[in-house]
């Protein structure tokens, strides 16, 4: 009972914490990325970045409180374009849940959080450095589901990047690849780091100016489909060695 009460508590100080005025505002978003910018290029003068990122991190942001049960008016609109969640797994460590997507979309919804066992560094590193995948995901044989390849494609700048990964998944199905673009910024008022995950598709204009980096780095899909995704996570630190994730 007691270590159930601990993830209670860890779950909602980070309700409370996404429900901040600062990760709440748009124009208060888009500071926190310009502060991100000036202290990794010592730029903030690019304002088309700033507005997309702005943009997806509170989309993003918007994602991570409809799994609290906190409700205010900017959570409001993003939640009734979607169906309820459901739980699949909620334990003293863990708790897993899926909601279908909107009617006519692809994209289905899957989340967890709890509690990761590691200082707030090792496990920023786990969950961003690519190189580092096959080394905890799992690698299955029977049926054939791992990763074949993983690696960083260009560093833009600290604290984003650009990644590949390809999954070799059962025979019938060829490879499934990803190109995806992390952004990750830091809450430290409230022991907070978010990394926003994303694809980079085939369709969309890519460019230095709205971007931080042009097509140039992005390989073309060989032999290979190539997915869509949207997501990321959030950490908050526990104490020194243990922290939440979701």
């Amino acid at each position: 009972m007691e270590m159930k009460q601990e993830i209670l508590e860890c779950r909602q100080r980070l309700d409370s914490t996404l429900s901040k005025p600062d990760l709440v505002n748009a124009d208060s978003i888009a500071s926190l990325i310009k502060e991100k910018l000036v202290a990794s290029s010592g730029s903030s003068k690019n304002g088309n970045y700033v507005q997309n990122r702005t943009v997806e991190v509170t989309n993003f942001l918007e994602m991570l409180r409809s799994a609290s049960g906190y409700e205010n008016k900017a959570s409001i609109s993003h939640s009734n374009l979607h169906k309820d969640w459901k739980l699949k797994q909620d334990s003293d460590q863990l708790r897993v849940m899926y909601r279908e997507g909107s009617h006519g979309s692809p994209f289905h919804t899957l989340l967890a959080e709890g509690f990761a066992d590691g200082p707030m560094d090792v496990c920023l590193c786990v969950s961003w450095e690519s190189t580092l995948y096959k080394k905890w995901w799992p690698q299955y044989s029977i049926p054939t589901f791992k990763i074949v390849r993983s690696s960083c494609l260009k560093k833009v700048r600290i604290g984003e990047e650009i990644s590949f990964i390809r999954v070799k998944v059962p025979w019938p199905l060829v490879d499934r690849e990803a190109v995806l673009h992390y952004f990750e910024i830091e809450y430290f008022r409230e022991d907070l780091i978010l990394v926003l995950i994303k694809t980079i598709s085939d369709m969309e204009h890519i460019g230095v100016g709205t971007n931080g980096f042009s097509r140039d780095v992005i390989p073309e899909a060989k032999d290979a489909v190539r997915i869509d995704l949207v997501g990321g996570c959030v950490l908050q630190k526990v104490n020194g060695a243990r922290c939440y994730f979701r």
